[in-house]
């Protein structure tokens, strides 16, 4: 929150389709208004006849007493005698009703008679409702006189059905008319004088769903500072109205439900073993209040609080509850392939054999229930009796490839042995022989990046198997998701030799998952684009995304793209680079590195063309989101974090930060990355008049990178560096390719791309259109109210116009001050 005021507790707010509704209660017979408790529906109905009573209208307020029927019913027969005396005494000597006297008391119900304009509220009727025969409430449902408005507020349709409340003539206000809308929430988060940002409204809204009672407790949470988090106090009041009012087969019914954000016939069926389903059980799902059905995902939904509610009596609940419920959830959605949640629910129950059953691929960088899968899986390890580990080799051998895809070596190694252990004693001999090529491809990957190392591994491990492998599907993003295959490159002079051995491994994952990536036509592509030649590179690159497309390979296929914008910016091609940077949130895949990969894409781009305010800021501050990622991930983190502080000309701090990203580098063998790390560092020392050590940095990466003949690096950052670039070449014998010397490294008009890319993904400051912040940008660069005009193709007039709303926006007075704000 930004700002703190007196928390205004008076406040009552309607949204406007609300009070649409209640507008209709004064020309109607009849208005039910029906939802459950906490939804305003008596404070709602009082402040608008309050406020909107005709003059000279009577007011007639009756509420029903819990446990008192025959006593509610009096008060009830008198109040309608202040209408008509001649009708209350009638019914005062026909009694409470019974199924004898329901048809007379109906009658005579229907003939009352008003002579004023009048309302008359029937409040709290749900503890009345129960008790009456269906003929006496038909007859106030369907009452028809002149003059009389009958306002009948429920907390549920019970024992009738819905419909029942529906019937011809009544005017109907429901849950949905009495929910707040997110921009209501907001509205009334501001009148009581709380300010929330869009973010935080959007939470209050998700968990709350707008009901206001909800909303109302967790506005005094947030004005004592406790957070947006459903606190004691909501879900108390969610256990009042739902829980303490359910039945055991209720409450059975929603612990089975608990574990799911919404439930079809189909599942419920599956969770209570029961098919078909009781009728019972379909009047539970529509009497249970805070429960709604969706009709076109035809599944019954609990209200996010009550959902929370259910999950924490369903952990309190005894241990043969939760294997009953957390068991068959899990099994449900093991059945729908959705691994991660049946994981989450066999995890809560210890259920290690269920665990292992699963088909546990794609888990690198997985959560279940914010807590990586690799985490667990060392709790599994150390609990599981070693029978059911004998049981599932190939489960283990994905569980070890997921702890090398987190950088787990230690781990990774140890569970390999064990696994070695356990194929030992095998008796069958053809099935062992092709579990130790199972393992041994999955020990192929301790040597990852090393792709020359790796190759005749996966190839023993190939022979081995004899055919499609078990633990690595088609599915599984090649590399652990990795997307810039130049990462294989770890040895100077070698490159072509590494290319060839991706080449082999890539043919042998062919004969192993069916699935042909393309990966070595992008490294292939990508060794062309830093050799300098842009043509060759393109066109392989095309080559590589036919195939990865066809492959379904993401990472191949996001590699693909990043590439393609890398020429664009080689090339100068603004448009096209906006196009592509765009494209990666398209192409990336649905496993959990995914967002990883794409944000640390387009930081490459956003970080040299001095787009900074469009970097994730975990990227920015260095900060690994997933520290149990890939080692790639991390490295690639380091470099960027180094050039961000370059950007941002934090010299000391990046040569700091430089002397131990470079050491880290080459211990894990990444060598294109060391090198742009050399020359960032070879920059930073530059910038401070280290001239000696400066050059020593450009020496040390260009003798590396001569032997394959990697040049763009230093062409890249020849500008930055004065004359070193030339005297490295110089000392070490070398013509420097001055042809490589690309067209895109600065690009003056960043400020289009900025405003492009910034729009696009709703980031705009200060809630400025595209038009204005363009004006605003250049007005910021000093230029003339004239060559605003004539940049943009706008007379002077409509620019004048648009920095009058800026300055409005801004709270500035004059354009001078724009360049503070907007640099």
């Amino acid at each position: 929150m930004s700002e703190k005021k007196a928390f205004q507790s008076s406040i009552h707010y309607y949204s406007p389709r609300l009070l649409k509704k209640l507008k209709d209660i004064l020309s109607v017979p009849v208005t039910v208004v029906e939802a459950p408790s906490g939804y305003g529906k008596t404070t709602a109905v009082k402040d608008f006849l309050m406020n909107n009573l005709p003059g000279g209208a009577h007011l007639y307020w009756w509420s029903a007493a819990e446990d008192a029927p025959e006593i509610s019913w009096d008060r009830l027969c008198r109040e309608l005698g202040r209408i008509d005396p001649e009708t209350g005494k009638q019914l005062l000597s026909a009694g409470f009703p019974k199924l004898l006297s329901a048809w007379e008391i109906a009658q005579i119900i229907s003939s009352l008679h008003c002579d004023t304009q009048s309302v008359l509220v029937l409040d709290d009727f749900q503890f009345l409702q129960k008790e009456l025969p269906r003929t006496v409430l038909s007859a106030l449902l369907s009452y028809a006189g002149p003059g009389l408005h009958v306002v009948i507020i429920t907390q549920t349709s019970r024992p009738f059905l819905l419909s029942f409340f529906e019937q011809a003539g009544v005017h109907h206000i429901q849950t949905n008319d009495l929910r707040l809308g997110l921009e209501d929430v907001r509205r009334y988060c501001r009148l009581c004088g709380i300010a929330v940002s869009e973010v935080e409204a959007r939470q209050l809204y998700d968990y709350t769903e707008g009901w206001i009672v909800a909303l109302y407790l967790t506005a005094l949470q947030m004005q004592r500072g406790e957070g947006l988090s459903p606190g004691l106090s909501v879900l108390q009041l969610m256990e009042n109205i739902v829980w303490e009012n359910m039945s055991s087969q209720g409450k059975n019914l929603f612990f089975h439900m608990a574990p799911f954000s919404g439930t079809t016939i189909e599942q419920i069926s599956f969770l209570l073993q029961t098919d078909p389903l009781p009728e019972n059980i379909f009047q539970l799902l529509e009497e249970t209040p805070f429960v709604r059905y969706e009709g076109d995902e035809r599944r019954y939904v609990p209200h996010a609080l009550l959902r929370e509610m259910l999950l924490r009596r369903l952990q309190a609940a005894d241990t043969q509850t939760n294997i009953n419920c957390y068991g068959r959830a899990g099994r449900w959605y093991a059945s729908n392939g959705d691994t991660v949640h049946a994981l989450s629910c066999f995890f809560k129950v210890k259920d290690y054999e269920a665990i292992l059953s699963l088909p546990l691929n794609g888990l690198t960088l997985a959560r279940i229930d914010g807590i990586p899968f690799t985490q667990l899986a060392n709790k599994l390890l150390d609990h599981c009796p070693m029978e059911i580990k004998c049981k599932y080799p190939i489960s283990l051998l994905r569980i070890a490839y997921a702890f090398i895809g987190a950088d787990k070596r230690e781990q990774a190694s140890i569970l390999m042995q064990e696994i070695k252990d356990i194929i030992g004693e095998i008796a069958d001999e053809t099935e062992q022989k092709t579990l130790l090529g199972e393992w041994l491809l999955v020990s192929a990957y301790m040597e990852f990046p090393d792709i020359e190392k790796m190759e005749p591994i996966l190839q023993k491990a190939a022979e081995m198997i004899g055919g499609r492998c078990r633990t690595l599907t088609a599915v599984e993003p090649f590399a652990f998701g990795l997307p810039l295959m130049i990462f294989f490159h770890k040895r100077p002079g070698r490159l072509d030799q590494e290319i060839q051995a991706l080449s082999n491994v890539v043919q042998l994952f062919y004969v192993l998952t069916g699935v042909k990536s393309g990966a070595d036509e992008l490294l292939k592509a990508e060794s062309a684009l830093y050799q300098g030649c842009l043509s060759e590179a393109e066109i392989l690159c095309h080559k590589a995304a036919y195939l990865a497309e066809g492959s379904g390979q993401w990472s191949v296929r996001t590699g693909t793209v990043n590439l393609m914008a890398q020429l664009a910016v080689k090339r100068g091609r603004n448009n096209d680079l906006s196009q592509y940077i765009k494209k990666l949130e398209q192409t990336v895949g649905k496993d959990a590195i995914c967002p990883i990969v794409m944000q640390l894409l387009q930081t490459d781009f956003y970080m040299w063309l001095g787009l900074i305010e469009l970097i994730p800021k975990w990227i920015r501050d260095g900060r690994a989101a997933f520290p149990d990622g890939p080692s790639w991930v991390r490295i690639y983190l380091s470099y960027y974090h180094l050039g961000i502080l370059l950007q941002e000309k934090e010299y000391v701090r990046l040569l700091g930060t430089a002397e131990a990203a470079i050491v880290e580098c080459k211990e894990l063998g990444y060598l294109m990355v060391e090198q742009y790390m050399y020359l960032i560092a070879a920059v930073g020392y530059f910038k401070t008049g280290r001239q000696k050590e400066a050059f020593s940095y450009v020496r040390e990466a260009l003798a590396s990178s001569v032997p394959d003949g990697i040049y763009l690096p230093f062409m890249e950052f020849k500008w930055m560096l004065g004359d070193l670039v030339e005297k490295a070449f110089s000392e070490l014998g070398k013509k420097m390719p001055e042809e490589i010397t690309t067209n895109g490294q600065v690009i003056g008009d960043n400020w289009k791309l900025l405003i492009r890319l910034s729009s696009e993904s709703e980031t705009l400051p200060y809630g400025l259109t595209e038009r204005e912040m363009e004006v605003a940008t250049l007005a910021a660069k000093g230029m003339s109210n004239r060559e605003i005009a004539s940049t943009l193709f706008i007379t002077e007039a409509t620019v004048k116009f648009h920095l009058h709303t800026v300055f409005s926006k801004l709270g500035i007075d004059r354009r001078s001050k724009l360049a503070g704000i907007l640099e």
